[in-house]
């Protein structure tokens, strides 16, 4: 859902009655909790930042093809900046998910600039109306003030599709959300959810297919048991030519592409499909509704003239224009340096490259010639280590919440699964990486290796697969899918690995010519043949 365009919000306060911004103007409320929020800062919303994963298929729609029993939507903020929603009316969209407002990463808690102008214009011209919040939350209690927040928000709006919780980008190890467990995280979800469908409106959850899939950073069983699912996947051949996504779990939406183009919106926007329809709401407390609000002002953002040499902090991607929709130039790594001729308003930096002028996002940047990127490994000093690898256990472990026996029981895995190493502890303990959650197990009970049975256990459990065990890291020759399945039809592409990029081998079956590997937490599959070893790979390019 991130969006970035050219635009700067203007803000004015008027005390103790009404705050204005940029494109909305909100009236006095009889709620009880004030819908009050921070002025808006671009640099603190965490939508204003790199998206990483899949970038959908360029898809220009005149007229969107309507099918009995579904709906077609869009879903905005205020970084698709002046819409004329007369025009998305007619090119075939029933819905739109506006965003609502968003925790930023200080904390505070914002309105979107655009929410009451884009509401009010949709409603106006028929295009029914859902919303989404853009949470940051790190505990229940943040998650329950924001729901509350977006009740009292929306409460005079007639809201006939969800309202949505959408927390994204919390791998970055910037967000404030780092390190919150995927059960800490599904907590705060469902408390979301939960107090928004107290509140009468239909709870749901936006994220990606590898997000939601095989619960990698999600108990994705929990929430789609109460709450509806919106699953973000983007194939080559995308909606209508496609009637749904390689999405295996419960869903009731599918946004299919991030690079949608559409009569009445500027520049690229997400383009959905709901398999459900709804008619026009009321509103919960028609008092509440805010007054009229100002179309946005069409306005450039601002940059500061600036002469320094400027690195990335890691990596970030240099592009044609001050947004995530821009093409991408070149990648920018820590310690390379480019002069810096301009910061902007936006939270975007003008940079000079080759003679070219780029755009890169300020905060993924840094002046400081001593500046070293974060070293992967490097843990917070919980008493643990670093150390990496792939461990099983010796015979059955249990992996638990905390190093300690009396820690909830997270899962438990026998010889043969293998998990994450992250860290051991002097106190007999090892960290690990399972399903994208951090969890514990006693060291003395794992091991790097698969049991293998006796001729007598071999010849009464032989693996049903055909795959026989085996070890060591494996890259692409050039670049291979790995799959769900040992076979090309009927199995879904998990990631392309590319040449350079390793999987744990954990058997191989000769007569199929299929490898089985561990990528991520997660079993998958690739040709056998579009595979070198880490040693063949390093001799090649010449690295020890």
């Amino acid at each position: 859902m991130r969006k970035i365009r050219l635009y700067t919000a203007v803000i004015l306060a008027l005390a103790l009655v009404i705050t204005l911004c940029s494109c909305k103007k909100k009236a006095e409320t009889t709620n009880s909790v004030p819908q009050t929020a921070a002025s808006a800062n671009d640099e603190a919303d965490p939508e204003n930042t790199e998206k990483s994963g899949e970038q959908g298929t360029e898809i220009e729609i005149k007229k969107a093809v309507i099918k009995e029993g579904c709906a077609n939507g869009i879903d905005v903020s205020k970084w698709q900046g002046k819409i004329n929603w007369k025009a998305v009316k007619a090119a075939g969209i029933d819905f739109a998910i506006i965003r609502i407002g968003f925790r930023g990463e200080n904390g505070n808690i914002y309105k979107d600039d655009c929410a009451d102008y884009n509401i009010q214009q949709a409603e106006k011209n028929g295009v029914l109306v859902g919303v989404y919040f853009f949470s940051t939350a790190v505990n229940t209690a943040e998650a329950e003030e924001e729901a509350e927040w977006t009740v009292n928000a929306v409460s005079g709006y007639p809201i006939s599709y969800p309202v949505v919780y959408d927390c994204e980008g919390f791998l970055n190890s910037e967000s404030r959300m780092y390190g919150v467990t995927n059960a800490a995280r599904t907590d705060n979800a469902a408390a979301f959810l939960k107090y928004v469908t107290e509140s009468g409106y239909e709870g749901m959850l936006y994220s990606a297919k590898s997000e939601l899939e095989n619960s990698k950073y999600w108990d994705t069983p929990r929430i789609e048991g109460s709450f509806k699912i919106w699953v973000a996947r983007y194939p080559a051949a995308p909606y209508p030519e496609t009637d749904h996504p390689d999405y295996t779990g419960d869903y009731d939406m599918w946004q299919y592409t991030d690079n949608g183009s559409i009569n009445g919106v500027s520049g690229k926007v997400d383009l959905n499909i709901s398999y459900f329809t709804r008619n026009k709401a009321e509103a919960k407390n028609a008092k509440a509704r805010p007054q009229s609000a100002a179309a946005p002002e069409e306005r450039g953002s601002v940059y500061t003239a600036a002469n320094d040499e400027v690195t990335a902090k890691i990596e970030v991607n240099l592009r044609d224009s001050a947004t995530t929709k821009g093409n991408i130039i070149d990648t920018l790594k820590n310690g390379t340096f480019l002069k810096r001729t301009g910061i902007g308003s936006n939270g975007w930096s003008r940079l000079n490259y080759n003679g070219k002028t780029v755009y890169a996002i300020t905060s993924y940047l840094t002046a400081d010639k001593n500046y070293s990127a974060p070293s992967v490994s490097s843990e917070p000093s919980d008493g643990f280590k670093a150390a990496d690898g792939q461990v099983t256990a010796k015979e059955e472990t249990n992996l638990r919440a905390e190093p300690s026996t009396a820690a909830q029981l997270v899962a438990t895995i026998k010889n043969g699964e293998f998990v994450t190493r992250t860290g051991e502890n002097p106190n007999g303990w090892t960290r690990l990486l399972y399903n994208g959650q951090t969890v514990y197990a006693k060291t003395s009970l794992l091991t790097t290796e698969v049991k293998k049975p006796s001729s007598s256990e071999a010849q009464s459990s032989a693996p049903s697969d055909g795959f026989t065990a085996a070890g060591g890291r494996f890259t692409a020759k050039e670049e291979t899918n790995l799959r769900t399945a040992p076979k090309t039809e009927g199995s879904s592409v998990v990631y392309t690995l590319k040449r350079g990029e390793f999987a744990e081998r954990i058997g191989y079956n000769s007569q199929s010519g299929w490898t089985k590997l561990l990528y991520n937490g997660q079993t998958v599959y690739a040709i056998t043949s579009y595979l070198i070893t880490e040693e063949d790979y390093n001799t090649v390019s010449g690295t020890e």
